[in-house]
């Protein structure tokens, strides 16, 4: 009995944050369509780390030829982090790209590093940002520029859609992804939870230059998106906006196996420790707790059978909550789920949970072909 009233009353309280959530992301508004023949738009600088990118490079700068902002007020910045494969020989085809090396040895952020040095290297007045293995559309540009001038936002996180070629891990990446953006959006709308992804974000160079960047970080070689934007939220809290627009969607792909997936999500959560933000920390801490929890009753299951019943009635309820933020997400993103697959890998995404969570405290992962503690 006691057991069952503990899981009843924090599957009430987890349903009740993910309700919060879905009024949060339905609540973001719509951006005004930017003015197409404006003639004063500004200069943006385009940064792109990138390490070992050689297949991917090629596509996001074919992407960035073909946008429909004018070309003259581009720049395009791509930063080789020590590249050791023909990732600079495929920047060299494009000559509106400049490719620019990362010098620095020796140190721990080198995203960040590359990041600093992109800024650095240009005279434009808004930053946007991405990753090297991303495809925008040919409006992203335009409407990343409209929205931050139309808000005049300090920051701007927009939405990233991980593409997956129909495997199981692939669609559990996309899915887990989704709930992501769902939670970034709503979190910002919300003034709550501020979070972001560093695939596809925005700001303006003086804002950078203001919180000085990423000093103070930069023993931490993750969170180049995470801490930036809490430097800013501190001195410019009403200024930071999640751009909810089709246009502004950035293609990613998911990761190809179990053991990268594994270590870019241990790479996230390996800067939770560091997190200041108390609701972001106890909403993580819930999320994790509760998923914890179900887990031991997983395991409890194989010990008496007779919680098995218990087990099941929980997993739907959990599914059921779930659903109906899950379902609004997918829409925006144009992707397609049914219920019963969702059903069916929540109890992979329990694992997930607990297990990165854990491994994310010890802060030891391998990203880039390079070994971080």
């Amino acid at each position: 009995m006691l057991l069952s009233g503990l899981l009843i009353i924090a599957t009430l309280l987890y349903g009740g944050l993910i309700y919060y959530f879905k009024t949060g992301w339905e609540a973001i508004p719509e951006e005004p369509n930017p003015a197409q023949q404006r003639e004063d738009w500004p200069t943006v600088a385009i940064i792109i780390p990138a390490r070992n990118e050689e297949k991917n490079i090629g596509n996001l700068l074919q992407a960035l030829a073909a946008q429909s902002y004018p070309r003259n007020k581009m720049e395009v910045l791509v930063i080789d982090d020590h590249s050791t494969d023909g990732t600079a020989s495929v920047v060299s085809q494009f000559p509106f790209a400049k490719s620019i090396l990362l010098e620095e040895e020796g140190i721990i952020a080198y995203k960040k590093k590359a990041l600093e040095k992109g800024i650095a290297n240009t005279n434009a007045d808004w930053i946007l940002c991405t990753d090297a293995d991303c495809i925008p559309s040919k409006d992203w540009v335009l409407m990343m520029v409209n929205s931050l001038l139309s808000n005049q936002a300090s920051f701007l996180a927009a939405p990233v859609y991980l593409q997956n070629n129909g495997s199981l891990l692939g669609r559990f990446q996309t899915l887990d992804f989704l709930i992501l953006q769902g939670i970034t959006g709503a979190g910002l709308q919300l003034r709550w939870i501020y979070m972001a992804n560093g695939a596809n974000l925005g700001y303006p160079r003086s804002i950078f230059e203001a919180v000085k960047g990423y000093e103070g970080n930069e023993k931490l070689a993750s969170g180049d998106d995470f801490f930036l934007l809490h430097k800013i939220k501190e001195q410019y809290p009403s200024q930071i906006h999640y751009l909810k627009d089709q246009r502004a969607i950035m293609q990613t792909a998911a990761m190809p196996n179990w053991s990268s997936f594994l270590q870019q999500r241990i790479r996230w959560a390996s800067k939770s420790p560091y997190y200041t933000d108390l609701s972001l920390k106890g909403v993580l801490a819930g999320v994790w707790i509760y998923n914890t929890l179900l887990i031991c009753v997983a395991l409890l299951t194989l010990i008496n059978p007779n919680t098995g019943s218990l087990l099941l009635g929980i997993w739907c309820c959990k599914t059921i909550v779930e659903w109906p933020f899950v379902r609004s997400v997918a829409r925006f993103f144009n992707h397609r789920i049914q219920l019963l697959e969702f059903f069916l890998l929540q109890p992979l995404h329990m694992l997930y949970i607990t297990g990165t969570g854990l491994l994310g405290l010890q802060g030891s992962y391998e990203w880039k072909g390079r070994r971080v503690r």
